[in-house]
């Protein structure tokens, strides 16, 4: 035991002969046996998979043919007009009901806790009828047979999830709301309007909806616009990250047409389907900046009424 109080100089002195035998354990063990500063652990239900980016997202990816197990593209359910299956669909939410407002959420398979707390906010039957409303989840495919798996049981325990068969990366974010979109036709086209939000967006519905009934008949969409932004070239220039970063082939102009913010945004149905024939009508991949192509390019040239909530 040592005596003296905390601070004495024989507490001090023991101290120091501890963390010098204890740092000289340590260096002997690393020198008999090293190992790397850094190791990174591959989860155990992955497989050896890393997704290169995708020049042309309407194209074969040769890897996820690879690691396409469970069926062949073929046995999915294909949208007239879309190139790309669905591995989990939701036919009958809004079948021979009536639906005001389709709310397309997109997120990765891993987002569970999110998709959960939206469920228990807005998912409910009560107030999924008293305001018109159905949910889906927009949800794009992944390596794993095991997350696989766990999306498939999530989708059989609450019935919101679309599942398409192209990769969950960030430069098919804009394959992933134009694939909502294509789904909003297809199966929910009794509804006036669609959202379209981010997982991590927070809805006010009372107040949307008001907005949307004022909005009806006079706009075509309902967002907040960016007027004018510049188009990021260089990573190191201010303001502008890596993954924004557009080369002169990808887009030519400097400047952005104006586009709504791609947290969230709603699409009258007239507008969507006009949207969709220009985008049938192009003849080079999409740029993969989703929310400037979407509500910006696509409907440049179609004198879209904008309701700005800016």
């Amino acid at each position: 035991m040592f005596l003296g109080s905390r601070s004495s100089p024989k507490r001090m002195a023991a101290a120091v002969v501890a963390t010098l035998i204890v740092g000289t354990m340590l260096t002997l063990l690393l020198t008999i046996n090293p190992r790397p500063l850094i190791q990174t652990r591959q989860a155990r239900h992955t497989q050896n998979f890393s997704p290169s980016v995708i020049p042309d997202v309407f194209s074969v990816h040769p890897v996820f043919n690879e690691i396409e197990e469970v069926k062949h593209d073929d046995e999915y359910a294909k949208i007239p007009g879309w190139p790309y299956g669905l591995r989990i669909n939701e036919p009958d939410t809004c079948k021979d009901q009536d639906v005001y407002l389709l709310n397309t959420i997109t997120s990765n398979p891993t987002q569970i806790y999110h998709r959960d707390l939206i469920r228990k906010m807005w998912r409910s039957e009560a107030i999924s009828r008293r305001l018109k409303i159905r949910t889906v989840f927009i949800i794009a495919a992944v390596p794993s047979a095991v997350t696989q798996r766990h999306l498939q049981e999530e989708s059989d325990k609450y019935g919101d999830i679309v599942q398409f068969d192209f990769l969950e990366t960030r430069r098919n974010l804009t394959v992933k709301s134009l694939a909502a979109l294509h789904w909003f036709r297809a199966y929910c086209s009794n509804a006036t309007w669609v959202l379209k939000c981010d997982v991590d967006a927070f809805i006010n519905f009372w107040a949307l909806l008001d907005v949307l009934r004022f909005a009806e008949g006079s706009n075509d969409a309902v967002c907040a616009r960016s007027k004018t932004r510049s188009v990021c070239r260089d990573a190191h220039q201010m303001g502008c990250m890596a993954h924004y970063v557009v080369e002169p082939w990808e887009y030519a102009a400097a400047v952005y047409p104006p586009y709504c913010q791609g947290y969230a945004y709603v699409l009258h149905r007239d507008l969507v389907d006009r949207m969709l024939q220009v985008d049938r009508n192009r003849t080079s991949p999409p740029l993969f900046l989703e929310d400037v192509y979407v509500t910006g390019l696509l409907p440049r040239d179609l004198d879209a009424r904008w309701f700005d909530v800016r």
